[in-house]
């Protein structure tokens, strides 16, 4: 991969957005090569609308979120207003964001236009420079073109080897954009006593949404996973029990959750030495069932169950729990700071705002980092009117931050879609 790819901003709870041109291109998809290493990734439907819309909420959140987005292609179909208006929006993150893009074209010809552009010939011309755009960065990419030649599937795997590389050299090298992740990584690491292989450890992860328990937890599967033989990151564990407790024959083209099946119960059978990560549990009876089958595992394996309930931990009978707690001040100033300024710490003249924006998010990392990247290249007067809505909403939901963007007078980024 080029070097163009090897700067990536790391510690979002989000890390690769996945865009498709039509059902064509969704055929090829990344989830398990991707999350069976701990990388969280989103799909987007856009290329199912028809119309112009502004971009939804929740793409633009997992747009902000993401380090990476593979935007796939094929000419089999013609393409569609939300795919093109959504690569539009793509673009301008990858500009203005550092949001890193790999196309993969699915055939020869990137996107099949003539029926779209013959619907709308006012967007014809704008469509075709960001197509022209995504054909000069796939040019960096060597997997990006001539899928043909090398089987579909193959060629997807090369590719999720290759994000995961990166994803792995940003856990293991680049702490400088999570603050408080060092203090957190070495107290987590005394919980799991890896140098212990008489059980089977049971380690709970606890906190409030945005704290960073997700990332938390996928930077120690990153640094861990070589570990054992066997190693899943699950981000549903109540599909999971449902599979796992079906007897269902494998089909020769598997989902993610087939192949995440396989693995473990491959490894219960075998009694293999397993690292499994659980996101998202919800009540006493996923933890205590995802403990029960981990029995089975071989002594040294690990098991990591995340939740925002203490309780669910307790009732599960899981003795070695760790809060990850709000960010420090001096950790949530220099988070902060790196998103809003790109450097350690704020401006003198912005010190004061800086301060109140890091308070108004309630010290939380998603809500800080969400709060630098809207903020970052305005003036003083837009921080003030900023904050003081923020102020009147007296809300810790990153989610207000997009509110307050669809408001303001600087929505280029925001309904880049609705710019016709």
């Amino acid at each position: 991969m080029s070097s163009s790819y090897s700067f990536l901003l790391a510690g979002r709870e989000l890390d690769v957005f996945l865009s498709f041109s039509g059902k064509k291109a969704l055929d090829m998809d990344f989830g398990y090569d991707l999350s069976r290493n701990g990388i969280k990734s989103f799909k987007s439907e856009s290329w199912k609308e028809k119309s112009f819309k502004p971009i939804d909420r929740q793409t633009l959140e997992a747009l902000t979120e993401s380090k990476v987005a593979v935007v796939m292609t094929s000419d089999e179909e013609a393409s569609s207003v939300g795919f093109l208006e959504e690569l539009l929006v793509i673009l301008e993150f990858q500009e203005k964001r550092s949001l890193t893009v790999i196309p993969i074209f699915l055939t020869k010809r990137p996107l099949d236009m003539e029926e779209v552009s013959h619907l709308f010939p006012e967007r014809d011309r704008t469509w075709r420079t960001v197509i022209a755009k995504l054909e000069n960065i796939s040019a960096q990419y060597s997997l990006s073109r001539n899928l043909a030649v090398i089987h579909g599937s193959h060629r997807i795997k090369q590719v999720a080897d290759d994000i995961r590389l990166m994803f792995l050299s940003c856990a293991s090298s680049d702490f400088k954009g999570l603050a408080g992740m060092d203090r957190h990584l070495r107290a987590f690491h005394e919980l799991l006593a890896l140098d212990s292989d008489k059980e089977v450890r049971t380690v709970g992860i606890w906190g409030c949404a945005g704290v960073g328990k997700t990332t938390l937890a996928r930077y120690c599967y990153a640094e861990i996973f070589v570990k054992f033989h066997t190693h899943l990151f699950l981000e549903n564990i109540q599909d999971m029990k449902q599979k796992l407790l079906e007897n269902i024959e494998v089909e020769e083209d598997v989902t993610s959750s087939d192949h995440e099946r396989n693995e473990i119960t491959e490894a219960r059978n075998k009694h293999r030495k397993v690292l499994l990560v659980a996101d998202g549990v919800k009540d006493s009876e996923q933890g205590q069932w995802i403990k029960e089958y981990a029995n089975w595992f071989a002594p040294g394996s690990r098991i990591i169950l995340i939740t925002q309930d203490k309780s669910v931990l307790e009732e599960s009978e899981v003795n070695h729990v760790y809060e990850v707690g709000s960010l420090r001040y001096d950790e949530a100033l220099q988070l902060f700071s790196r998103f809003a300024f790109r450097q350690p710490y704020p401006p003198p003249e912005f010190e004061r705002l800086s301060v109140r924006a890091v308070q108004l998010a309630g010290f939380l990392p998603m809500a800080i980092r969400l709060f630098g990247s809207f903020l970052t290249g305005r003036g003083k007067e837009e921080w003030e009117v900023t904050l003081l809505k923020l102020s009147a909403k007296q809300s810790k939901e990153a989610v207000e931050v997009w509110k307050i963007m669809e408001a303001s007078e600087d929505e280029h980024i925001v309904e880049a879609s609705s710019q016709r």
